[in-house]
């Protein structure tokens, strides 16, 4: 199978590369910038794998018609991104670059594939990256669980559209996962500082909710990603792929349990 996944030049997206690969599909992977394409590929040379990496800003239409370049039977839309901080004083350039990169580029490139396969009478697959976050309203970081929490929605919506529309030919699965020690985690709550103004109270107060994001992320982090890309790559494979894909089980449980002192 040729498979496609976005925003693949490190963790999640990169594992899932690798465990792809070893399974003799061919795989291709996507870097936001030039720096992380030189880097991945390094890294693909010294581990001896066949992955073809490319570069590719989700947000330009130009870069987006690599789908129409590929003969590609699945796509993995990985990309995302993770802007920190306090909605109240965030300037909404930096709300809207999120959704731009996580909803709406996302999407474009989810619906030229779609429109591909359908022009060319072909099957094909969908994968697209959400996050158990995307349930919780966590202070300070509602700027990316809440783009997660809209993917999340228009992934559901979609496979009500296709049920409707008859279209067996497409299939759909939404990748939810918890917290992993990716190193992504900690560079979102790092990043708010850039966003806030020194005069306000956030500002002043950055240190301890710093700290308390931090020790949160290091006592439910997972260590290692292999049962989440176990499952993907099982759906991939299935002539039949399930809709949600969530890992790990006991981040699942949490959060439907801390979902109940939200309401």
């Amino acid at each position: 199978m040729n498979i496609l996944i976005t925003g693949a030049s490190s963790g999640i997206g990169f594992d899932l590369a690798v465990a792809l690969e070893k399974r003799s599909h061919k795989v291709y992977i996507t870097t936001h910038t030039t720096k992380q394409l030189s880097s991945v590929k390094e890294k693909i040379k010294d581990l001896n794998l066949n992955i073809i990496c490319y570069k590719m800003d989700i947000r330009k239409q130009e870069d987006r018609q690599l789908i129409n370049k590929l003969e590609i039977d699945c796509l993995v839309n990985h990309v995302g991104i993770g802007n920190g901080g306090s909605l109240l004083y965030m300037d909404i350039d930096v709300l809207r670059d999120n959704y731009e990169t996580n909803v709406f580029a996302s999407f474009s490139l989810l619906q030229e594939f779609y429109k591909l396969k359908k022009a060319k009478k072909e099957k094909g697959k969908i994968l697209v990256t959400s996050s158990i976050a995307s349930m919780l309203p966590i202070p300070f970081l509602g700027c990316y669980t809440s783009s997660k929490a809209a993917i999340s929605m228009l992934m559901f919506t979609l496979k009500g559209e296709l049920k409707y529309l008859k279209d067996d030919k497409i299939s759909l699965s939404l990748i939810e996962p918890g917290a992993y020690h990716t190193g992504f985690n900690q560079v979102m709550i790092d990043n708010k500082d850039k966003f806030l103004e020194k005069n306000n109270k956030i500002y002043h107060n950055k240190e301890s909710i710093n700290r308390l994001q931090r020790n949160l992320f290091a006592l439910i982090e997972a260590k290692s990603t292999n049962s989440l890309i176990k499952d993907i790559v099982k759906q991939i494979e299935s002539d039949n792929p399930k809709f949600k894909i969530r890992r790990p089980i006991i981040q699942s449980i949490f959060t439907k349990i801390l979902l109940l002192f939200y309401r």
